[in-house]
């Protein structure tokens, strides 16, 4: 987590989870942590894909206190079992081509 430290400080970001169970049950592991997640993001939006994967799109997010939670001990020790992975993106708005 470490590396999102080279991030800026309020982002847009897209992040593609690997899950490791259904979608079902690593929503439940998610939504547990939706107090925590207010802290550090203004809305968060989440999505099945047909690919063992989910998407989170991530709006507003202070990097360093989202790199600070996701961290921590508790938290490795939580989600290990529901993911098995994941891959940030940061995300821009843009024009409409034409």
């Amino acid at each position: 987590y470490k590396s999102l430290l080279t991030l800026g400080s309020i982002m847009d970001l897209l992040i593609v989870v690997d899950l490791a169970v259904s979608y079902e049950v690593w929503k439940e592991s998610f939504d547990e942590d939706a107090e925590a997640r207010a802290e550090f993001s203004s809305s968060m939006v989440v999505g099945q894909t047909d690919e063992g994967k989910a998407l989170v799109l991530a709006y507003g997010v202070d990097v360093p206190a989202m790199a600070a939670f996701m961290g921590t001990p508790e938290f490795a020790e939580r989600t290990s079992g529901v993911h098995s992975g994941f891959t940030i993106y940061t995300l821009s708005e843009m024009a409409p081509p034409g």
